[in-house]
């Protein structure tokens, strides 16, 4: 009994934290990592954080419920032992949502986690911006030309998107400009892009040429 206890505490405080602040993490800055191996690493570094953060709790709770018998003789624990398994779960969610977040939204202070350049693809790079619009002009390999607005559409509410990484390269162009033969967005009288109200889904290994312009 004493060792699949020990088991079980190793397995909470050594690898659940690091598991459930990846978890977070990449549901908010999406699966980045050139290979399974760097995933892999990334979740041993946070791992091993946490626990050296957590290494003076362990020694007490064992120097309080291990060495003294308590848990060999099957007595009752204080109230506020319960809260150490929710603090497990609970912080580690917490930090990989925020830490996330932080990273998604490419705000300064994360990068010494992330590093400078986390993104794997040029193309997340700069389609993982959430605040990203502008104009996208596509020429496609039949040599037609396809292009519109990259944000959210007024007419449709639809926003445009790009598959992250590792998922396979696609496109939703939220709304559809009109172009010319020559890749050109045709203007109305003001000088704005003349949209259609329609959507475009394409696959990146249909597109030979790529144009953004922010807005």
């Amino acid at each position: 009994m004493p060792q699949t206890l020990n088991a079980v505490f190793v397995a909470a405080f050594a690898i659940v934290p690091g598991a459930l602040y990846t978890w977070a993490f990449e549901q908010q800055a999406g699966r980045w990592g050139a290979t399974a191996s760097d995933r892999l690493q990334r979740f041993l570094g946070v791992s091993s954080i946490f626990l050296v953060a957590e290494l003076p709790l362990l020694y007490e709770l064992y120097r309080q419920f291990g060495a003294s018998g308590v848990l060999m003789r099957g007595e009752a624990l204080p109230g506020w032992a319960w809260f150490i398994p929710t603090a497990l779960v609970a912080i580690p969610l917490a930090l990989g949502q925020v830490i996330g977040r932080a990273a998604h939204g490419r705000k300064r202070w994360v990068r010494f986690l992330t590093g400078p350049s986390p993104a794997p693809r040029a193309w997340d790079d700069l389609f993982a911006s959430p605040s990203l619009t502008g104009w996208l002009i596509l020429r496609l390999r039949d040599g037609s030309w396809a292009g519109g607005l990259w944000g959210i559409s007024d007419t449709n509410g639809l926003r445009s998107y790009a598959a992250g990484y590792p998922e396979a390269q696609d496109l939703l162009i939220s709304d559809l400009a009109e172009v010319d033969t020559d890749g050109e967005m045709l203007l109305d009288p003001a000088g704005h892009p003349i949209l259609t109200g329609v959507s475009l889904l394409v696959r990146w290994d249909e597109v030979a040429y790529a144009r953004f312009t922010p807005a």
